[in-house]
């Protein structure tokens, strides 16, 4: 697991409580039956990219994705050699409208070094069963790490892409955060919750009025 230096004693902490045990056990006989995703190597990717006291906003997903080749340790990112998928398409398509940019790449490696946590309620998914890693364990490590977040920045803005993320933010009796609330960007509720939604700049506004860099959403 190649993580930064600052999330080593979050890390410390987390594998010694009974649910990480399990929640281990768990992919590893899913790992003898099926394919998981994304793979090993970038299941904990996002915590090599930005260290805890540097995070200023949190957008909260739901699964990886579940087809091959595309999860990427990141919420919604997939890496730069992959088709962006519909909801990553559909992230480019209101940046642009918010804010009138392009973003170049798939990968949203560069919000992550900004301080952009792109990190899904499960980190893993079985192959083409979306859904599948719920409720092993992955949400207490999920909820453990955004209070750990928070014990160190109360001030980090919240991005909450749809009904599943906002009421996971909800369950988490976190302190009293900047929040932006929108659609989920996925197709099916892109035209109707996401489109004209503006949540790029909304992020930064807030982040301008915490007195905190706000993001260059083009890197």
């Amino acid at each position: 697991m190649k993580i930064l230096k600052a999330w080593e004693p979050f890390f410390l902490e987390e594998t010694k409580k009974p649910y990480w045990k399990k929640l281990q056990n768990f992919l590893q006989e899913e790992a003898k039956e099926y394919p998981i995703y994304p793979t090993k190597e970038d299941v904990f990717r996002l915590f090599s990219l930005v260290a805890p006291q540097d995070v200023k906003v949190v957008i909260i997903g739901q699964d990886p994705y579940h087809g091959a080749n595309q999860a990427n340790g990141l919420a919604f990112s997939v890496y730069n050699n992959q088709i962006a998928p519909p909801s990553l398409k559909n992230i480019f398509r209101e940046l642009k409208n918010d804010l009138g940019v392009d973003h170049p790449h798939n990968d949203l490696a560069g919000w992550a070094r900004q301080g952009v946590f792109l990190i899904n309620t499960a980190l893993t998914v079985q192959a083409g069963k979306p859904g599948s890693h719920r409720n092993q364990g992955w949400e207490i490590f999920v909820k453990d790490v955004l209070d750990y977040l928070d014990s160190l920045n109360p001030k980090i803005v919240y991005a909450l892409f749809g009904k599943s993320a906002e009421n996971t933010y909800n369950n988490l009796n976190l302190g009293r955060h900047p929040v932006v609330v929108v659609g989920h960007p996925s197709p099916f509720s892109y035209d109707k919750y996401f489109k004209n939604s503006r949540p790029f700049s909304q992020i930064n506004n807030l982040l301008i009025q915490e007195k905190l860099t706000p993001i260059d959403w083009t890197k």
